[in-house]
């Protein structure tokens, strides 16, 4: 028998208090996994029933306000922000519930962060909450150290333009040397920072510092804009200077400009990365 409309509107409503005070209880304090489980069940037998019911009407968005939530509670920031859009979009306006738990998510105030300790998990709890320097991130990590040994191996090992080379290429062309020098010290000072942009975010990754995600995404930009700005100029001064056509040149240059791709592929892997990271968010936080 077909329930009247407001009746039917009155038993939703009804089953929708139940499933808000049962996750009231299950986020009371430290979250309770089962009850919140049970929360999620009966959420989604709600839903089976009245999610495309016309006579609920705009009330339906409390389904997709209670998913947002049980996500949020669960730690799964990017499903609570869609499921809460979806309530907003289903109710037809937005409402002061909804803009509050969307900017929590946009700060980054995660309720996982919130109610978790780190320092108190045990390692297996820490690896199923994304949390410490593993996966990907400790791929960077590994990424980042070796690109700073090369760096400073090249660096004293003379692997750039040196005093010695600048001497030996004068001898094509006079004034070469003037040139050479100050392409020298540019890659000089460019190395430096960038040395001192590698140490920085690591020291600060191994704190766990929030800052570390800005200097690691600096570190990325830098190397690769240094390199293509350094290859440009190198480029158009052998080319000017009738040294492009050098076999030794010609080598260095294609070696460089491997690096060069290298750093700039870095840059579409690594920011996006760190910009959407689960790990890193949960991870970063002092």
């Amino acid at each position: 028998m077909q329930l009247p409309q407001s009746k039917a509107r009155q038993t939703y409503i009804e089953q929708v208090k139940v499933i808000e005070a049962n996750l009231k209880d299950a986020t009371s304090g430290e979250t309770n996994k089962s009850l919140l489980l049970l929360v999620q069940k009966r959420l989604d037998s709600l839903a089976e029933k009245y999610q495309f019911s016309e006579e609920i009407g705009t009330a339906r968005y409390k389904l997709y306000e209670l998913q947002a939530l049980v996500h949020y509670f669960s730690g799964h920031d990017d499903d609570a922000l869609d499921f809460i859009n979806q309530a907003i979009e289903t109710r037809g306006e937005t409402y002061a519930k909804a803009e509050k738990l969307k900017k929590q998510l946009s700060l980054g105030d995660s309720y996982l962060s919130k109610t978790t300790n780190p320092d108190k998990m045990t390692k297996q709890q820490r690896r199923d909450h994304k949390i410490g320097l593993e996966g990907w991130l400790a791929l960077f990590i590994v990424g980042q150290f070796l690109a700073l040994l090369i760096t400073v191996f090249r660096f004293f090992g003379d692997g750039f333009t040196s005093s010695s080379d600048i001497d030996a290429l004068n001898q094509y062309q006079a004034g070469l040397s003037d040139t050479l020098q100050a392409l020298t010290t540019f890659e000089n000072v460019a190395i430096f920072v960038y040395v001192a942009l590698i140490i920085t975010t690591l020291v600060l990754l191994f704190r766990n510092r929030k800052l570390a995600k800005p200097f690691a995404i600096a570190t990325l930009i830098f190397a690769a804009v240094y390199g293509i700005i350094d290859y440009a100029i190198a480029s158009s001064v052998f080319e000017s200077s009738g040294l492009a056509g050098n076999a030794e040149i010609q080598s260095m240059m294609s070696k460089y400009s491997g690096d060069v791709g290298r750093a700039v592929i870095g840059v579409f892997i690594w920011v996006p990365y760190f910009l959407v990271s689960k790990r890193v968010k949960r991870t970063l936080t002092k």
